[in-house]
């Protein structure tokens, strides 16, 4: 049987936020709407919301406020100060920075990972609870939008790979091979797959089901990069955090890292912050990830996996039992 130490819940949550800030450092660093901001008021086509009372791009002045208040948030969350405010702030600066960069035009599903910060401020276990049902919002209603896939008259994962190989001239390991090689029902199997398994997401509520969507996520995500090329590795800024909420299960224990470590970890986040904010600001670069992986998903979702065997085999009883209770703490 593999022992891993039980985490006081304050260690989980320091962990999490280090490793939320790590992999914007290391690999998915912050979206910048200052490349837009200089645009007319003609390429402003903001998605549904609260941009669309707006009738331009901010002035870049603006931009400039909100970018360096997003990393002056981002530092101080990470250290602990001012709990849930500075995680409302930050996810806040963050959504506005978001929906500015897609007021162009472009629409991307990041919203989960934009509230993260918020959300793993909560008190008592509302984090996991929170970021769980996220979680199956996220892979519901992507699920609800494929419905159509469900038809036997189509093949739509077909229809992409397509588009892709041929339209956008895109790549992916399996791409080529998958589209000379595998017969026409292997890609209806691989539609009716992906709905059904996008539609069960949320049964991870319930016991019985939670160890095995569980197991299944990062397999289907290792799948999507592999045969299409799409790498939702991003979505590791909440599953990494959710397996040391849940997985690692923080006990009513001492704390178990030490002072010293807690600072040379939080230490060691900030100067990455730092380094970021020299690439704009010093250097007049683009948010840059120091690791420059062109798939990344290629190498986290297997370790991902790794990560779930390996916590169930310590715990086994750990994804089994009955899920948090959000009655048992208030919310702040």
């Amino acid at each position: 049987m593999i022992r891993i130490p039980s985490l006081h819940r304050d260690d989980a949550l320091l962990l999490s936020r280090c490793v939320y800030l790590g992999l914007i450092v290391l690999l998915f660093p912050l979206k910048s709407a200052y490349s837009v901001a200089s645009l007319s008021a003609e390429h402003f086509h903001p998605p549904l919301g609260p941009f669309t009372l707006l009738e331009a791009f901010p002035a870049p002045w603006v931009i400039i406020v909100i970018e360096f208040a997003t990393y002056a948030l981002l530092a101080l969350w990470v250290v602990g100060v001012g709990q849930w405010r500075v995680g409302a702030l930050l996810s806040g600066l963050l959504i506005v920075t978001s929906g500015l960069t897609y007021s162009t035009g472009k629409i991307d599903h990041d919203f989960i990972i934009l509230l993260c910060p918020f959300l793993l401020n909560l008190r008592g276990r509302w984090p996991e609870t929170s970021l769980t049902f996220c979680l199956t919002v996220y892979f519901a209603s992507s699920g609800l939008a494929k419905i159509s896939w469900l038809s036997f008259d189509s093949q739509a994962s077909l229809s992409w790979a397509l588009t892709y190989f041929y339209g956008y001239g895109k790549s992916a390991p399996l791409l080529a091979w998958s589209l000379e090689h595998l017969p026409g029902w292997s890609w209806e199997l691989f539609d009716q797959l992906t709905v059904w398994f996008e539609l069960c997401v949320p049964l991870v509520i319930l016991r019985a089901f939670r160890r095995w969507i569980l197991l299944s996520i990062p397999l289907f995500h290792l799948t999507t990069v592999l045969l299409l090329g799409i790498d939702f590795s991003r979505l590791l800024l909440i599953y990494l955090p959710l397996i040391l909420l849940f997985c690692v299960l923080p006990a009513h224990t001492s704390r178990v890292i030490p002072s010293r470590v807690r600072a040379i970890l939080v230490t060691s986040c900030l100067l990455g912050l730092a380094l970021c904010v020299a690439q704009g600001w010093l250097f007049g670069k683009s948010p840059q990830s120091l690791l420059p992986l062109e798939r990344p998903g290629l190498l986290l979702f297997p370790i991902l996996e790794g990560l779930v065997i390996v916590g169930l085999l310590a715990r086994p009883k750990a994804l089994s039992t009955k899920a948090p209770d959000p009655c048992e703490s208030s919310l702040p």
